[in-house]
């Protein structure tokens, strides 16, 4: 059951055709952990890093401004290549893997087409409706990073091994986890659950103009599909390696057997787990397509 706000000037449908899913299957098993392997070395992290953002959106197929709110992540992401990520947690549809649900128990997520830019509070908000994020992105950006990602994948056959390393350059206080999901883009299904709520059909201009409300066979993309460390909030990084040089590398193997290969990518992000939900937020993120390595930067 839908528990939520829509954002203002959404529109709900609730659809009651069978479903089927054209190429994958969500695991049920979403939010269990994957193998995990913590190894260390005489690596020397970077003595800079560039700041990255990512932003956590909320969403739904019956939510009818998604849409949209996917195509801003779009737009930001083209408009600051390899600084900006993003992933849709899904609520009550056929993509709907738990994780949205586990993020609204820490952070009260109230709306829809919203999402957290780092974890942050901006403006009084930390689920900042999709219209504001441009207000906030170039400020999140602006921050000095004293931490930094590099993510090393590997496919063999039905299995990923993703090995993960965390670099910082300064001692920082309090606690900090990593955290890794996998999301995937093109999922395409059909019936309740897939099809998607379309509040702009009849707005001239729109890249969504008589497409239908709902948009049958719609293609979900940044859509959340697993999350590979212990638990959604991440694995606790040790404060032996939160210094300036020290690296803090995990590895993790997970089954990929039930998604789009061509479609998989992961997202990892070293955040600090703070006493109030103020006090969380995302040091840095990083990303890159399944089987495909990103350094240090």
């Amino acid at each position: 059951m839908i528990k939520k706000m829509i954002a203002p000037l959404a529109l709900v449908m609730l659809l009651c055709a069978a479903c089927k899913k054209e190429n994958d299957t969500a695991p049920v098993s979403a939010l269990a952990p994957s193998e995990e392997v913590m190894t260390s070395g005489n690596r020397v992290a970077p003595a800079t890093f560039t700041q990255k953002l990512l932003i956590e959106m909320f969403g739904t197929s019956y939510c009818a401004t998604c849409p949209d709110m996917e195509q801003k992540c779009r737009y930001w992401q083209n408009k600051h290549p390899n600084r900006v990520f993003g992933y849709v947690s899904h609520n009550s549809d056929k993509m709907d893997i738990g994780l949205y649900d586990y993020l609204d128990s820490v952070y009260n997520v109230t709306t829809y087409a919203s999402g957290m830019l780092n974890r942050t509070v901006y403006g009084g908000m930390l689920d900042i409706p999709k219209q504001y994020w441009t207000n906030y992105v170039n400020t999140a950006l602006n921050q000095t990073a004293n931490c930094g990602l590099e993510i090393v994948s590997t496919v063999s056959g039905n299995t990923a091994t993703i090995k993960v390393s965390c670099g910082f350059n300064a001692v920082l206080s309090g606690n900090y986890n990593l955290t890794a999901l996998l999301y995937q883009d093109s999922i395409v299904g059909f019936g309740a659950g897939y099809d998607q709520s379309n509040y702009y059909n009849n707005i001239t201009g729109s890249l969504w103009y008589h497409l239908g409300n709902p948009i049958v066979g719609y293609q979900h993309d940044f859509v959340s599909r697993k999350v590979l460390s212990t638990t959604a909030m991440g694995t606790a990084i040790p404060s032996a390696y939160i210094v300036p040089g020290g690296v803090y590398t995990k590895t993790y193997t997970v089954d990929i057997s039930t998604y789009n290969k061509r479609q998989l990518n992961v997202i990892a992000f070293i955040n600090k787990a703070g006493s109030v939900v103020s006090g969380h937020k995302i040091m840095n993120v990083q990303g890159c397509k399944v089987g495909t390595t990103q350094l240090f930067d």
